[in-house]
């Protein structure tokens, strides 16, 4: 079967660049379908070869070229660097950033499955927040610990007090277990903390505390 040689014009490429960009990120199959560009020898090489640009061969078309602007926009979508990684990053104190939490209510009920975990900026640590003191900037928080991770040293700027639910919690040459209690001053220095197999936490403690890293 003959197919009639003919020179596409502008829009019919620009139906076809849209056609293979979308093919080669996996969304142009209906489109690619739909195409009545596809008639012709002159466009089946065409598409052939922007096919195998987009796979990363190297590039050749048959002894059949496409105009040199249109090759030019493909190959630089095909070659759009990576978009860079976010900056921003969750605090190690993410508790400081809190300034809402249960309402002082007369009396509050939290059950275990209610409120979030949320990631820390310290790797395996995450906090649950139970109540929010933003008058006098003291929080009541859970905190889980995954095995393995630590927790790193800081100057208390109120009292803290600590609770160990479940697991285990070294704080210096001390190994904290369930059950046990602890409780800091103002102006106290913790030294790392760290658990072997993990823990959690019921933590009241100052928003304003100082990280010394």
């Amino acid at each position: 079967m003959l197919y009639e040689k003919r020179i596409m014009n502008e829009s019919e490429y620009e139906k076809l660049s849209a056609a293979v960009l979308g093919a080669g990120n996996g969304e142009g199959t209906e489109s690619l379908a739909t195409l009545p560009l596809q008639a012709t020898a002159e466009e089946r090489a065409v598409l052939q070869g922007f096919m195998r640009v987009l796979q990363g061969w190297p590039y050749a078309l048959d002894q059949q070229a496409p105009p040199a602007a249109l090759k030019q926009k493909i190959l630089a979508a095909v070659r759009q660097p990576e978009p860079a990684p976010s900056t921003q990053s969750v605090p190690l104190q993410l508790w400081k950033s809190w300034t809402t939490g249960t309402q002082p209510e007369d009396l509050v009920i939290q059950h275990r499955e209610a409120g979030a975990w949320e990631a820390t900026g310290v790797e395996g640590v995450e906090v649950k927040r139970l109540f929010v003191d933003a008058g006098r900037g003291y929080v009541t928080m859970l905190v889980r610990m995954a095995a393995g991770s630590t927790y790193p040293s800081h100057r208390h700027a109120g009292y803290e007090e600590c609770y160990v639910l479940q697991g285990d919690l070294s704080v210096g040459d001390t190994v904290l277990q369930a059950g046990d209690y602890q409780r800091a001053k103002g102006g106290s220095v913790h030294t790392i903390q760290s658990t072997k197999n993990g823990c959690t936490l019921f933590i009241v403690s100052s928003q304003h505390d100082e990280l010394l890293v």
